[in-house]
């Protein structure tokens, strides 16, 4: 209890800090004509209010410990300490966890990226390989649901396979990646590569992955077992590159 009361007298004090080096600040930019170009006026009353709000913080801590009963101002104080400690990291924590949680465009250097995939089907398995509308595919995370575009031009026979590109961007950060991939009218194949939060552009193609999952279309009942047919690979590229 002694350290939630005293991080709110440090939390108070340094409020309290905050709003006068905000004007304190204000005044010295005034006083000394601090030009305003390039917001230098700005970064003088946030450095002074930053100043201003950790000495407020440890006059709250100080007073908070000087109202301690005789003999427990090292004990108050040092519970103080604690609390602060453990606020500090608990922001620190969600912070870290908002910044590299959260789903945005991967970006390499300011570039965003491709997720670049290869499907490899049994030439004998791919009967509908004269239409373009026969396989889908789609890159689900947490909150998004982009479908990848199917390279039919770039398609190739390889041996007994078929091989047929997938571009999908951009890529998103994700701790998550499903990628499903539907042949119309048959099954649904979902693929879960390894695959980090922010994949390494330098890396080549992955191994050949095969599906953890073979699913019949929505409302169907399959009259047998299914069967997989087809395997993946991926890569990332980053645009321009």
């Amino acid at each position: 209890m002694r350290s939630i009361v005293g991080v709110l007298w440090a939390l108070c004090g340094g409020v309290a800090g905050l709003v006068a080096g905000l004007l304190v600040g204000a005044l010295i930019a005034k006083v000394t004509n601090t030009p305003t170009r390039e917001g230098a006026a700005g970064y003088l009353m946030v450095a002074v209010a930053l100043i201003g709000a950790l000495v407020g913080a440890l006059s709250g801590m100080a007073l908070y410990a000087r109202s301690a009963p005789t003999g427990q101002s090292t004990a108050y104080a040092g519970s103080t300490v604690l609390g602060v400690a453990a606020l500090v990291a608990v922001v620190a924590l969600a912070l870290w966890a908002f910044m590299n949680l959260r789903e945005t465009p991967a970006m390499y250097g300011g570039a965003m990226a491709n997720l670049e995939m290869e499907l490899r089907i049994r030439a004998d398995d791919a009967a509908n390989s004269d239409s373009t509308d026969w396989l889908s595919v789609e890159v689900q995370t947490v909150k998004t649901r982009p479908e990848g575009t199917v390279m039919w031009s770039g398609a190739r026979t390889e041996g007994g396979f078929r091989i047929i590109p997938v571009t999908q961007g951009a890529l998103y950060r994700s701790g998550s990646r499903v990628i499903v991939v539907r042949i119309r009218g048959r099954q649904d194949e979902i693929f879960t590569p390894p695959m980090k939060r922010l994949p390494d552009p330098k890396i080549d193609w992955s191994p050949w992955y095969r599906p953890g999952a073979v699913e019949p279309p929505y409302g169907v009942v399959p009259p047998a077992p299914l069967r997989s047919v087809l395997e993946l690979r991926y890569r990332v590229r980053v645009y321009g590159q």
